[in-house]
């Protein structure tokens, strides 16, 4: 098997893994990573060693992934298992087997970036599903927004990224992320919308904050469903044989 083939196929294999860990529990183990980087960097110093990968290439693939993934870590954008899934695909697989024959050919650049881009572009499905979701919920009559004052362009917004959950449900994991705060001036509790926490924030502040005025959440509460996104790397990776989003 020509080795840069075994070492897309390793690379991919433990996305899978990693994915079905963290859509589980929310978490992948460190293990994973342990066992993972020191064989994909054997299998790409074999790939050097034996000619059929240059230095370049190589340095070029891990430094954009440690570039982005450090950046996209640091801003909430990714969590822990992201940037770690990143930067072990490029230094897994840094170069494209030759019997990768998409249409319109290989980009010019690393395998890891074509993943990085054609990742965020199918993770637009997600916002999609979401408004899809509260159209269906609207039509059966749910009041998406009751209790809560919002501007047309917060309804929209909410209207792709959160869905109305109970209260309960919040806390119980990190299958949702609150997308409402309380805000409290003169004596009088607010409820106002929360577009964004980082990946890694420990949300038991927020949630707490929520549940002690239980009583305006009633009719449920604003929560934003979360995909992990090293789920998108997968399928990124996965249909890179046969097709690439970009160019």
């Amino acid at each position: 098997m020509q080795l840069a083939l075994l070492q897309y196929a390793f690379a991919l294999a433990v996305l899978v893994y990693a994915s079905i860990s963290d859509f589980k529990s929310r978490e992948v183990s460190n293990w994973v990573w342990v066992t993972a980087y020191p064989a994909g960097l054997a299998m790409t110093i074999v790939a050097f060693a034996s000619g059929t990968l240059g230095l370049e290439t190589a340095i070029f693939s891990v430094g954009i992934s440690l570039a982005l993934g450090f950046v996209l870590l640091y801003f909430g954008f990714y969590g822990g298992a992201d940037a770690k899934a990143l930067v072990f695909v490029a230094l897994t697989a840094p170069a494209y087997p030759m019997t990768f024959k998409p249409p319109f050919g290989n980009p010019a650049f690393p395998p890891v970036l074509t993943m990085f881009l054609n990742s965020a572009i199918l993770s637009m499905v997600y916002p999609l599903s979401v408004f899809l979701l509260n159209v269906r919920d609207a039509l059966k009559g749910k009041k998406i927004f009751e209790g809560i004052n919002l501007t047309a362009r917060e309804k929209i917004l909410i209207l792709f990224t959160a869905r109305k959950v109970t209260l309960d449900r919040l806390g119980k994991s990190l299958a949702y992320f609150p997308s409402e705060t309380i805000v409290t001036q003169d004596g009088k509790s607010t409820r106002k919308t929360l577009h964004f926490i980082k990946a890694e924030t420990d949300l038991s502040p927020y949630i707490k904050n929520l549940k002690d005025h239980r009583e305006l959440f009633q009719n449920g509460v604003l929560a934003t469903p979360t995909i992990p996104f090293i789920i998108f790397f997968t399928l990124a990776l996965a249909i890179m044989p046969f097709s690439n989003l970009v160019i």
